[in-house]
């Protein structure tokens, strides 16, 4: 009994449905339809818009990222031209550089060789540059380096397959027999802490002078004569006050160098 009153409900409800849907779409009840269509309008325009300005800031945060994106591509090419720019600038100064080396070298009476500094260890007391050619281009320990034509930086300490190492004025190894061109008083020129480059064992009669010259003796094997090491700035007496010594103001900063010239052999 309870199961037919179930099923003539649901027929009753579905009846009362198909009925409703033919008489909202019959032509006769256009009032009808008119104010439910009311009822509903300003829940429409609700929707409406809320769906407008959902779209609105979908738009919006879509045109943030292609801005964003737009910006970054053109902040990486700006860091490439950058990059590009400095680039030039660079190779200009190296030519610079080398253009005016090779004026200076063209009237040195040595063999030389070129070679570019790929390093520099500037400790206490080692002073050493790393150079980008050896064995393979001739070179031997024991080679004078210069620049300038003929000022003095050091010598070759090490030599490898294709680069080796050169101990500079400055370093503590690096002993040179040296002399005082205006007097012509001998001496030995070394580092001393790292920091300043010395002329030792100067006999205590020789007459100093702020400003004189300093060149290479040409005693020993190592360096040819003539190759100008720096200039007296200051004199002393050694602690046993059997010499004297002279600090010496070099011509060059070792810090900036880029190229040097090896002395393979004197023409």
């Amino acid at each position: 009994m309870a199961k037919n009153k179930k099923i003539n409900s649901w027929f009753l409800i579905g009846l009362f449905l198909i009925l409703a849907i033919l008489f909202f779409n019959s032509k006769q009840n256009k009032p009808l339809q008119s104010f439910f269509y009311n009822v509903n309008k300003p829940f429409a325009r609700v929707f409406s818009g809320m769906g407008g300005w959902f779209s609105d800031k979908i738009s919006f945060v879509s045109n943030i990222g292609d801005l964003k994106k737009e910006n970054e591509e053109l902040f990486n090419e700006n860091l490439k031209l950058k990059f590009d720019l400095s680039q030039i600038k660079e190779a200009e100064n190296e030519n610079k550089i080398l253009r005016k080396e090779l004026e200076l070298m063209a009237k040195a009476d040595f063999e030389v060789e070129a070679s570019l500094i790929l390093g520099q260890t500037l400790s206490q007391n080692r002073k050493i540059i790393y150079l980008d050619k050896g064995a393979k281009n001739g070179f031997k320990e024991g080679m004078p380096v210069i620049v300038g034509g003929g000022i003095l930086i050091g010598k070759i300490s090490k030599v490898y397959k294709n680069s080796s190492e050169a101990e500079l004025v400055l370093d503590k190894n690096n002993k040179i027999n040296a002399e005082i061109q205006e007097i012509q008083v001998k001496g030995i020129v070394q580092g001393e802490y790292g920091t300043s480059a010395v002329m030792d064992m100067i006999p205590q009669t020789a007459e100093i002078q702020t400003g004189q010259t300093v060149i290479t003796s040409g005693l020993g094997e190592t360096y040819p004569r003539g190759l100008l090491i720096g200039s007296i700035k200051k004199k002393e007496m050694t602690v046993d006050q059997l010499f004297q010594k002279a600090f010496l103001e070099l011509p060059i900063q070792f810090n900036n160098l880029r190229m040097v010239w090896i002395i393979k052999n004197v023409k």
